[in-house]
């Protein structure tokens, strides 16, 4: 019945109420709607004095000031508090009326209000108010007689009351309205000029915080800002009043307490519960009340009251702040006393409440937070890093970053990655880190345990300051503390070495010189585990793996050239060898030393130094052609002569060198190329590069590989390793359907890359999809192929059986032993054709795979090449052109027809920028003048110039045109800068133009587009030159 007469209650109030809704037409005739006239920001509304009865244009002032009160924005917010409270204490007083009507129906009642940010900018206003009336104006007493504080405390009990049977909502809010006004009374200071204000406040906060559990935090935080206000007298008189009434012993209780006794140390407390929470001999209540600070522990209340908890929260409680902050002032009197006094809170606290056997996940996750507090909020107590890495805490960190399905798997890899950034910022705590991760209660494997790069990380931060504190952490005296396996133990030790010999100067805090130094003394150790006499064979093949990881790194830096060779000659020859042999690595040896300490180092000298160590480096890893390297250096070496310029023939053997290293499969091979061949780029003549480029124009495919890698020897003897093993096909290993099906469904061959735009021929696509096709019938017709033979074998054995037909229904059941044999070898025959015609494909794969491979690193030196020379405009870097070309047209591979593609855009560059830079540095030169003084052999770049446009002729893409296009004009531009070649270019470009016309070769029309462009280009500069007004001297 209730609810149905509030239900026509409702109705009939909206009955008797005009329709909001307005018809549409309405709405388009009404030009200006209502809503047009609210200002755009509450500073453009008049600062006048609020009127005792507002009406029409004051009503809707005031609508607007309250509404901009409650925005979301903190800058109307301010804005319009600050109208407000002029509009209210201006240059004259409101009267009284005015004042108390603000409070009661605006203010006061607007804290209960949950609409946007209202609570927020109504605090502002009312705290300034009641600064205003009861503070140092005491405005109250001069001018508002009336407006007593306990008149203006008890308006906002009054408005924010939860009286009657309110909604759950609105019962919150009321409550947030009324703590929310509790706060503005003391942020406004007032509380404490009379003696019976505070109380009274403080009555209303201990009765919300027993009524409602869930606003006990917030009651005692508002409590705390009080105190920096009070007296001593005041405070203990506080302190008294929360434990009378049980809140004492709460984390509300420990905080007020804590942050009261670090105001007045000497102020007298109540003798119950405690007279320092942090002292030992508190120690045996403090954990329980901690425990569940997440969740508002109600430790001394009723049955009734204890029943009545809030939810957990994932935000960690203030108390925690508090704690913190005690520790520090008291390290500040006695560091010893509070470092003891701090473990035994540890320990008893934290590690045995919120990592214990029985602490919830809850509990635990509030223990991480606790340790990332700790570890971020005490820069300068050493003591406190050392004792929060706890038994029972790294036992679940470590148990729930292991894996993504744990619970608090999030919570401990955010503790983990607080650990990396607090070791960042802070590079003196990775000792005391890395002592607890590796030792003590963590695991010297501690990212193998918790599936986590967090050591790794850590490692980064290695200086030459705590470098030998970290390599004895490392690299144990006695390996057994560690926990594992003798060699698991070498593994992980390999690892952590390896990091360290990866970090880059960059990285860290003691410069460029100090980097080099942390990563050269872990290679030193790490070279001494990889050619150490006494560890097993196949360790030190784990360690030599990481050492050449690590060279390769470090080669990187030219400036580290000189550490690395100091590392390599730090490594013990190897006692056992030809004598023949260990001569030839002494001599190396001591070429490697007399460069490597030369006085008038040149970038030649580090250079041949760098090749000399890795020659070394090759005979202590027992690389069959390091002795062909070391006749090779010592050839190279005496063609260099002392003054590192070389003599005819150098580059070539330099490039012969060269190649040789990269095409080994190696990382530190192909940087080691790159350094040095970036250092000898301005000794490459015509042969050396004809040299260099020559691999680029072989075939992808086994052809092509045995032509650069195999010689007649290694062919035969692989030919006659492949007829071997082909033979061997035993259907015991085909036993099951799921090997037979695999073998029918055979290895597809790999797809070529597929073209990233549409910018390609149509050709071009068409050619694709033949291939494709192609090789989807070839592999059908295989698969027929093995299917036909299948059932060919099987139809002979069991549909014709002693020279009759069997019936439909016939099996294999009755076959005698003899026949089952002969059967076994049919269809391992056919089985065995299956398997080497698999095993060609992939060797196809194989040979496609590393032909490419090899292409890409020799692009990568001709790259380097052009960067350094085609800006010191070398004629002999046009020598690449044509081969580039070439490789544009004839490679299946798009990255590497791209690199070539990117090369000769970047050789036309540099080529103009060396124009530009010899233009301007030619002052006699006249003005305008487009001459390179270089020495170029003019009819040579004719003659390539021709190849280039017959070159160009071959292939019709968009992308091979632009490529052409790029090196014609290369070679034009320095023909017709350089030389008296101009006309014979033009008549070139012509020829082409007229045979494209005639239909007698196929190129892309962009091909002549880029040179007439290039044409009106120099043109115009040429133009613009000539009217420039000459310059004066």
């Amino acid at each position: 019945m209730g609810s149905k007469r509030k239900r026509v209650s409702k109705e009939a109030g909206n009955s008797s109420q005009p329709s909001t809704k307005r018809p549409k037409q309405a709405l388009e005739s009404n030009e200006q709607p209502v809503a047009s006239t609210r200002p755009e920001a509450p500073e453009l509304i008049e600062k006048a004095p609020f009127v005792e009865t507002p009406t029409g244009d004051e009503r809707k002032r005031e609508a607007y000031l309250y509404d901009f009160l409650g925005s979301e924005d903190i800058n109307e917010r301010i804005n319009a508090a600050d109208v407000i409270v002029s509009s209210l204490f201006g240059e004259e007083c409101v009267p009284e009326s005015v004042l108390l009507r603000h409070l009661e129906q605006r203010l006061f009642r607007g804290l209960a209000s949950g609409r946007k940010a209202s609570r927020l900018g109504f605090s502002l206003v009312l705290t300034e108010i009641l600064g205003q009336l009861f503070g140092d104006k005491d405005l109250a007493e001069t001018q508002y007689h009336e407006l007593s504080f306990e008149k203006v405390l008890g308006i906002l009990v009054e408005k924010t009351d939860v009286g009657g049977n309110l909604p759950g909502l609105e019962e919150r809010d009321h409550y947030f309205g009324q703590l929310f006004g509790l706060e503005c009374f003391v942020r406004a200071g007032i509380l404490f000029a009379e003696k019976s204000r505070w109380a009274q406040v403080l009555d209303l906060l201990i009765k919300m915080a027993q009524k409602k559990v869930w606003l006990r935090r917030q009651c005692g935080w508002i409590i705390l800002q009080a105190i920096p206000h009070m007296k001593k007298k005041t405070a203990e008189k506080t302190l008294q009043k929360l434990s009378d009434d049980g809140l004492a012993q709460t984390s509300e209780g420990v905080a007020i307490w804590l942050q009261a006794l670090a105001r007045f140390p000497k102020m007298e407390v109540p003798a119950k519960p405690w007279r320092d929470p942090l002292a030992l001999t508190s120690f045996s209540s403090l954990p329980a009340i901690l425990k569940d600070s997440g969740r508002d522990n109600t430790i001394g209340e009723t049955p009734e009251a204890q029943r009545k908890q809030s939810n957990w929260t994932a935000q960690l409680h203030f108390v925690w702040d508090f704690i913190l902050a005690s520790f520090i002032l008291r390290a500040e009197a006695s560091a010893e006393e509070t470092s003891k006094l701090f473990e035994q809170f540890w320990n008893r606290v934290v590690d045995e409440g919120f990592f214990s056997k029985n602490a919830s996940e809850a509990q635990k996750f509030s223990g991480f937070m606790v340790f990332q507090l700790m570890l971020e909020g005490s820069p300068e107590l050493p003591f406190i890093v050392k004792t929060i890495f706890s038994k029972n805490l790294m036992s679940c960190l470590m148990n729930q970053s292991a894996k993504e399905d744990r619970y608090l798997h999030r919570a401990a890899v955010k503790a983990l990655k607080a650990i990396e950034t607090e070791v960042e910022k802070r590079p003196h705590l990775i000792e005391p880190v890395l002592r607890n991760l590796l030792g003590n209660h963590g695991s010297y494997n501690f990212d193998q345990r918790t599936s986590s790069k967090t050591v790794e990380k850590v490692l980064q931060n290695t200086t030459p300051a705590n470098l030998q504190s970290i390599m004895g952490l490392l690299n144990l005296k006695d390996p057994s503390k560690s926990g594992l396996e003798y060699t698991k133990y070498l593994q992980t030790l390999g690892n952590y070495l390896f990091k360290v010999a990866s970090l880059p100067p960059s990285e860290s805090s003691g410069g460029k010189a100090a980097g080099i130094s942390v990563a050269a003394t872990a290679l030193e150790a790490l070279s001494g585990f990889a050619y150490s006499s006494s560890l097993p064979e196949s360790v030190r093949e784990g360690f030599r793996a990481r050492l050449t990881s690590a060279f390769a790194k470090f080669v990187q830096r030219p400036e580290d050239i000189g550490h690395l060779c100091t590392v390599i000659l730090s490594i013990p020859p190897p006692e056992s060898g030809d004598n023949t042999v260990k001569a030839a690595c002494q001599q190396a040896t001591k070429r490697l030393r007399s460069l490597n300490k030369a006085k008038k180092a040149t970038t030649v000298t580090k250079a041949l130094a760098l090749l000399y160590a890795i020659a070394v480096l090759q005979f202590y890893n027992e690389d069959a052609d390091a002795i062909e390297l070391f006749k090779d250096l010592e050839k190279c070496y005496n063609k260099l002569g002392d003054a590192g310029q070389g003599s005819e023939g150098t580059s070539e053997f330099l490039v012969e060198i060269l190649l040789a290293m990269v095409a080994q499969p190696s990382s530190l091979m192909r940087q080691v190329s790159q350094q040095v061949f970036d250092a000898f780029t301005h000794l490459m003549s015509a042969d050396g590069i004809k040299l260099l480029t020559e691999p680029l124009g072989a075939e992808e495919n086994e052809k092509g590989q045995r032509s650069l890698f195999s010689t007649e020897e290694d062919e035969d003897l692989g030919d006659a390793e492949e007829a071997e093993n082909s033979d061997i096909v035993d259907l015991d290993d085909l036993d099951s359907d799921v090997d037979i099906a695999e073998l029918l469904e055979g290895d597809s061959l790999a797809s070529e890359d597929e073209p990233e735009d549409d910018s390609d021929s149509d050709e071009e696509d068409e050619e694709d999809d033949v291939e494709e096709e192609a090789l989807d019938a070839g592999e059908t017709e295989e698969l027929e192929a093995l299917g036909a033979a299948l059932d060919e074998v099987l139809s002979s054995s069991v549909h014709k059986k002693e020279g009759h037909e069997k019936d439909d229904d016939s099996d294999m059941s009755d076959m005698t032993d003899s026949e089952m044999m002969a059967l076994d070898e049919k269809l391992a025959a056919v089985f065995r054709n299956r398997t080497k015609k698999a095993g060609k494909k992939q060797a196809r794969k194989d040979a496609k795979d590393t032909v490419v491979n090899f292409k890409h690193r020799v692009l990568d030196l001709v790259a380097i090449f052009v960067k350094k020379e085609a800006t010191l405009s070398n004629p002999i870097a046009f020598e690449v052109l044509l081969p580039l070309l070439q490789l544009v047209r004839t490679t299946s591979a798009k990255p590497l027809s791209n690199k070539a593609q990117e090369i000769l855009l970047n050789f036309s560059k540099g080529l103009k920028k060396a124009r530009t830079n010899n233009i301007a540095s030619q002052a006699q030169a006249d003005a305008g003048s487009n001459k390179m003084d270089i020495d170029i052999d003019a009819d040579g770049l004719l003659r390539l110039l021709k190849e280039l446009h017959v070159e160009a002729s071959k292939d019709t893409s968009h992308n091979f045109a632009k490529a052409a296009s790029a090196a014609s004009l290369a070679v034009s531009s320095a023909l017709c800068a350089s030389t008296d070649k101009t006309e014979e270019v033009f008549q070139l470009y012509a020829q082409t133009q007229l045979a494209w016309y005639r239909k007698e070769v196929k190129v892309q029309m962009a091909f002549f587009q880029d040179w007439l462009n290039w044409c009106q280009s120099h043109a115009a500069a040429a133009s613009a030159a000539s009217t420039a007004p000459p310059q004066t001297a």
